[in-house]
């Protein structure tokens, strides 16, 4: 595997690792904070909303590739 694509896979695991965390962590802590919700819909717009925090934040891999990028192509002075 080429250096250019593992370093993109590695960011995009990064990236979705931790937003999809985040999100789990924080939706646990409201479950165990105000209880199981009353409608069954919100269990599939919860699933929906971890799902997104998941898969977002690849649409930010090429920005952030672009970026460093431009960092390594500086000459410094």
């Amino acid at each position: 595997m080429p250096m250019a694509r593992k370093g993109r896979l590695r960011l995009s695991i990064l990236l979705c690792g931790f937003s999809g965390a985040a999100c789990a962590v924080l939706m646990a802590a409201v479950l165990v904070f105000y209880g199981t919700p009353y409608n069954p819909l919100w269990w599939w717009i919860m699933a929906a909303i971890l799902l997104t925090a998941f898969l977002l934040p690849l649409t930010l891999v090429s920005a952030i590739e672009w970026v460093m990028a431009g960092y390594r192509d500086d000459s410094p002075g």
